[in-house]
Parts: structure tokens; sequence; C-alpha cells
């Protein structure tokens, strides 16, 4: 993504695209060497000598003979086009942690950005078989790698995440995606917008439009947008996930296939307190949920995502937080027809003065953030862009970059809401322009000294803690937005039961704490939402921070373990959940 003399993104030509182009699916075995304990510019690039096969998608250090091995992971493979194209488009939904790629010996892309989803064009490609070769730096190195750190409470995997494709242009100009944003739920009004590949697109012309199963008809577009009325438009929302196509073509580009884009009609906002959708209010009832599973690392199976959100669904919830990088497509899409709103966020954890005052760590959150606003833009399912999860928001140099992702992501007009999560809430400044007030705590786990340990102890230090953090925020801006939790929770290792003793990890401390926290939680009128901390355990630091405090370089605070066993809490969590009323 960075790097201008190798390669770079064309913003406008991202990896969410339409059947225009011709996809080229690249997944499967490549050849395959492991430089261990090496970065990208020290290995020998683009000439290597594999010495195995890797699965693309899949996580190299999660399998038996890689195990947590960090290093360069070196890619090849060949394609075959049966056609000479104008232009393709390499589109990687995401990887770990940096990574440069090469076309038959030549460079055309360098990205320091983990876990985003991001493109880099080919240039002109002849007819026949070409060489593709990639670079996978997972390294966690500050000098070279600004976007994580070993503090992070996540694992960051080697490899491919989500798989790569190729989107191969045959003509000079193309059309290359249709962006649909909602004008006003209530009659169904979308605006286009065509984004094209190539140079010389046209701004001003005429298109063949359709809607579903409608019949086809020519429409202006001036400025390359154009508004129009869905027939027989039906709303999205988490209970009613109706979903609609609208194909588009250009006939004075000679462009047989139409550009076909599936969206939903919604419009999130707030009001009086609470989130709104569709102009009614929505109380969020979710969980933080990481990409990852044991054996898989973060290329989950469709499978096990669909199993998630089945899950998600049965315990009464609405809402998950994608913690703390940019989500997949295939995950986004089932969330679209499964009907779950998404916060999605921009890579960032804990972030502190140092980073906050690094001129390219800043640059790189915003082209990361844009880059997860413009992936997105056309699932209704995402409802919120955030960024920066628990950074020194007490910091000026905190506030001066929270404003200008909140700048970042509404010039990118995506209908979403715009926040962060906050957990230095005692000195907070940066809240002062985002849409949502959101905040990370743990009374009674972090910091808290118990007298007794009571569950009446628990319960008054659960009740003063978020009283007193919703008090110092309405006090602090003066204004009614909405205040949610997006992190609170336990521990408890899997299978460790003490019925009698309730201590600390076990299952039944979890539960009958996660009973108290809800139960406070939703009977504070001030509170909109929350996301319980998590949905999942998920492998994070093994054998740094000083060898300590995640068992087994887990952290056990989900209601289902790495296997998506559940814990005792989930049948808890199921009876309040489905108790709260969405409008209440």
């Amino acid at each position: 993504m960075t790097g201008k003399a190798a390669g770079t993104v064309s913003a406008a030509l991202l990896a969410c695209c339409a059947a225009a182009m011709e996809k080229m699916d690249l997944n499967g075995m490549w050849e395959f060497r492991l430089e261990r304990d090496t970065p990208l510019e020290e290995v020998r690039m683009p000439d290597f000598l594999p010495n195995d096969r890797m699965p693309v998608p899949g996580c190299w250090d999660t399998m038996s003979h890689y195990y947590n091995q960090r290093g360069t992971g070196c890619y090849r493979r060949t394609f075959e086009l049966d056609g000479d194209a104008a232009n393709a488009f390499l589109d990687i939904d995401g990887c770990g942690l940096r990574s440069r790629y090469w076309v038959d010996g030549r460079e055309i892309g360098f990205s320091k950005l983990p876990w985003s989803r991001f493109t880099f064009e080919t240039g002109p490609l002849k007819a026949g078989r070409h060489m593709l070769v990639c670079a996978v730096d997972s390294i966690v190195d500050g000098d070279r790698v600004k976007l994580f750190s070993n503090f992070y409470d996540f694992y960051p995997f080697g490899g491919f995440h989500h798989g790569v494709s190729l989107w191969v242009q045959r003509s000079a100009v193309e059309l290359r995606r249709v962006v649909v944003r909602t004008r006003d739920y209530r009659n169904g009004t979308v605006e286009l917008e065509a984004q094209f590949a190539g140079a010389g697109a046209p701004s001003n012309f005429t298109a063949s439009v359709a809607f579903d199963t409608a019949a086809v008809r020519d429409v202006a577009f001036t400025n390359l947008r154009a508004r129009l009325t869905v027939p027989g438009f039906r709303l999205w929302s988490h209970r009613s996930p109706n979903l609609h196509t609208v194909s588009v073509s250009v006939p004075t580009l000679g462009a047989a296939k139409p550009v076909t884009t599936r969206f939903g009609v919604r419009q999130v906002g707030t009001a009086n307190g609470r989130i709104t959708l569709n102009g009614e209010p929505v109380y969020l009832k979710g969980v933080n949920r990481h990409e990852s599973h044991y054996e898989f690392g973060v290329t989950t199976p469709v499978q096990l995502m669909y199993e998630d959100i089945r899950n998600l669904k049965d315990l009464g919830g609405n809402f998950i937080r994608g913690s703390h990088y940019a989500q997949c497509e295939a995950f986004l899409d089932l969330c679209d027809e499964m009907g779950v709103l998404v916060w999605e966020e921009s890579l960032g954890w804990g972030n502190g003065r140092e980073q906050l005052d690094d001129p390219e760590f800043c640059a790189l959150q915003e082209e990361q953030t844009r880059l997860m606003v413009r992936n997105s833009i056309n699932h209704p399912c995402v409802i919120v862009s955030a960024f920066l999860n628990e950074p020194r928001s007490g910091e000026q140099s905190c506030l001066r970059l929270v404003n200008r992702l909140v700048d970042v992501i509404r010039a990118e007009d995506s209908g979403h809401l715009v926040t962060f999560a906050c957990s230095q809430t005692a000195d907070d400044i940066s809240h002062v322009n985002t849409d949502i007030i959101a905040y990370n705590t743990y009374p009674c786990w972090y910091g808290d000294e118990l007298t007794t340990g009571s569950n009446e102890e628990m319960r008054e230090n659960i009740r003063r803690c978020h009283a007193r953090i919703v008090k110092r925020f309405r006090d602090l801006y003066h204004d009614g937005r909405p205040i949610i939790v997006s992190e609170t929770g336990v521990k408890a290792d899997y299978g460790v039961r003490d019925p009698r003793g309730k201590a600390q990890y076990t299952e039944d401390f979890q539960d009958e704490y996660e009973r108290l926290m809800l139960e406070e939680i939703f009977a504070n009128r001030e509170i909109a939402g929350i996301a319980i901390w998590q949905f999942t355990d998920a492998k994070t630091y093994t054998r740094t921070r000083g060898l300590r405090n995640r068992s087994y370089g887990v952290n056990t605070g989900g209601l289902y373990d790495l296997y998506r066993r559940p814990k005792l809490v989930v049948e808890t969590v199921r009876e309040l959940f489905t108790a709260k009323s969405e409008q209440d």
C-alpha cells in the first residue's frame, strides 16, 4: 500500500468489486518457503527456491511444522490469461503483517497495512502464462511495522488471511464498481456512484440500469452519479435483512456485461440518546468478536463464520463489534444476509503518545481507515466505522488524530456512525466530534480492590463504575449522544468449574459476574448498548510481555472457547439478552 516507486493502490479500485471484469481465483496450494526470523528486505526476492507448499488462504504459524514461527513467507504461483489484458487488479483480502508483490519479476506493490483488504494494479499483461510472487513478513518490528505492536492483546498471524484474486480488465476503460448510498429510506431513494478503471473515463454518460428483476432503463449520470428510487423497495434491518441488487452497464464503452452490486436500503442515525435504524431506536446487544480459531488462526472458514452468527442470533443478540481490524468480505456478506449490525474498526490497540506523534503511524491510520470504509460501503450491516481501540485519549495528540480520522470517514459519505472505544474514561478529551461515545471498562476485574468479593459488593462496584463514567461524559460534552459500553466482562477457562467457591477464572464466576454486569447495564437508562468482551476465546501474545497474564497464550474472556464450545455463561446471556427490549 505504500512505497510509490513500487506501485500504488488506486483508491477507487477496491477488492469489493462486481462482475464486469473477469475474476480469476488464485486460491489453492502455492509454492512456499519460510525465511524464519528474516524481514522481507533481507530475503532474496522475487527469485527464491521453494522447499514446501502452503495453502492460500492460510496461516503458516498455526501449522505444526511452523507453529508460532515468525519471518517472511515467500509465495509463488503461475496464472494464465487467454487474451491480452489492458490492466489487472490483484486483490488481497487481508494478510499479516507487511507484504510485497511481483508479476513476471516486476514489483507492483508494497503494503504496510495488516488485516486490510487492498488492491494493486499489475499494468498491461499479454496473453499466456505469468508468474506471481509474494513476500509476507510477520515479524513484529516497531521500526518497520507501525500499525501492530508486541503489546497488542491478539495474535498477528502470518500468511494470507482470506484469499487472493485477480480481476482482469480487457478494455481501455471499464466500469469497475458501483457504490450505492441510501438517500431517503422512507421512499427508497438511493444514489449510484460509478467508479471506472482506466484513463479517460467519462464523468457524464448514459447507463443502462436495472434493479433486481425490473426492466432495464436508461439513466443519465452527472459527475459519475445518479439518484433513483428502488422499485418495490424493502428496508434492510437486522430483523428483516432485505437485500437488493442493481446492475449497471455503459453501452458507449462497449461493455457487454453489467456490474452487479448488492445493497440494502437503510439509514442509521442517533436521536434522544439512542442509535436509530430507519428512524426507530435500537438497543445494541452484542459481543466483541476476533477472527480467530485455534487451528485456522485468522483464516476462519465460512462455516465457522456462519456458526458464530447463528450463535449470536440464538443468544438474542443483534450486534458484533469486529475487534480490532477491518472485517473480511465473506463475513460481512453473511452479516448482510443474516441480519447483524456491525461495528467495523481499523487496526489499533492502546496507542500512546509515541505512536500518536509519529507522522508515519498517523498517515497509515488514515490510509487504512479510508480503505476500510470504501471496501465496506455497500454492506448495509456496517453501521459504525471506528478506529484506535483504547488510545491514550487524554492526550492532545490523540484528539488531533481522532479528528483527522473522523474527517476521513465522513468524507466518504458512507452513512456510518463514527466513534472509537475509550478506556481512559477519567481523562478522555477525544470524543468531541464522534457520533457515539463508547467506553471499555472492567469493574471488579482490573484495578478494583474488593473487601469481601460478595455479589452485593461486586454489583455495587459495577453500578457505581458505569454511573461515574456516564456522568463524566455528560458533564464533559454536554450533549445527548448515545453512550455504549464497547467492552466489559471477565475471563474463564473452559471446563474449569467451582460451583461452591466460584473463584476467578472459573466458568461459575464468569456466569455469576456477567449476570450482575448485564442487569446493572440494562438498568442504566443512559446506556444505549453493550458489546460483551468477548464472543469466543482468542489467541494472543505467546512468550512475550513477561510470560504472564494469559492462560496458554489465549485471552479466555469468551462466552465460547476457541473451538466454539459454550461456557456456562451462555445460557445467562441468552436469558438477559432475550428479555431486554431493543426499543427500551
